[in-house]
Parts: C-alpha cells; sequence; structure tokens
C-alpha cells in the first residue's frame, strides 16, 4: 500500500517509524519548512535517513502542492501532528482516504 504522511516533530516521526517497521510503502512525507535557526525536524530527519521522499511546500494550499501529492498516487493518506489547514482535494485523493492520527482525546485536548 502506497502511503504519504503529513506530519511533524517526534510525533510524526515515531507514526513513520511505525509504519516502516510494518514493512508499509511509505512513498513521501510532507512537513513543513525548516525554519533557519531552528532545531530540524525529527520527522525530516527520520525520512531522509530512512530513504523516504521528503516535500516541503510553505502551505498545503499552495500551488503545485495538489498537483504534486497526486502524482504519487497514494492509497492512504495519514496525518499526524499536521497544524496546517489540508485541503479537502488532497484529503480526497488516496484512494481509501486520509487517517488523522491525535496524541489525545478530542474535542477536550484539541490544539490552538
Amino acid at each position: 500500500m502506497r502511503i504519504v504522511l503529513i506530519g511533524q516533530a517526534a510525533f510524526g516521526a515515531e507514526v513513520l517509524k511505525r509504519l516502516l517497521e510494518k514493512g508499509e510503502e511509505v512513498v513521501a512525507v510532507y512537513v513543513p519548512p525548516d525554519v533557519p535557526g531552528a532545531k530540524g525536524d525529527p520527522l525530516k530527519s527520520l525520512a531522509a535517513e530512512r530513504g523516504v521522499g521528503i516535500r516541503q511546500p510553505v502551505r498545503m494550499r499552495g500551488p503545485g502542492v495538489f498537483k504534486d501529492f497526486a502524482r504519487l498516487r497514494p492509497d492512504l493518506a495519514v496525518m499526524a501532528f499536521v497544524t496546517d489547514i489540508v485541503p479537502q482535494s488532497i484529503l480526497a485523493c488516496p484512494r481509501l482516504g486520509t487517517i488523522q492520527y491525535h496524541p489525545s482525546l478530542l474535542p477536550r485536548h484539541r490544539g490552538g
């Protein structure tokens, strides 16, 4: 199954690690752009270490992002610690849809 992971930070890295341990084919990760002077993103680092393609659009709604995403032909998208608004076109693109992981009970412990 072709999976695209959208996420960031240690939470996203842990999801990638588990998917790869299960033998899933993660074809790309989408992570936020690097911030000059900031610590590197653990998800991006793990993806690079494991040879998974890395995409860093400024915004998931940005020009060309959907076209690039669709070219990956994902069966499933997994979101893990996403702070950007992901358009419905991307959420609906994978053959099996999109799964959103959240580290706490919703809506009680939602972010900002």
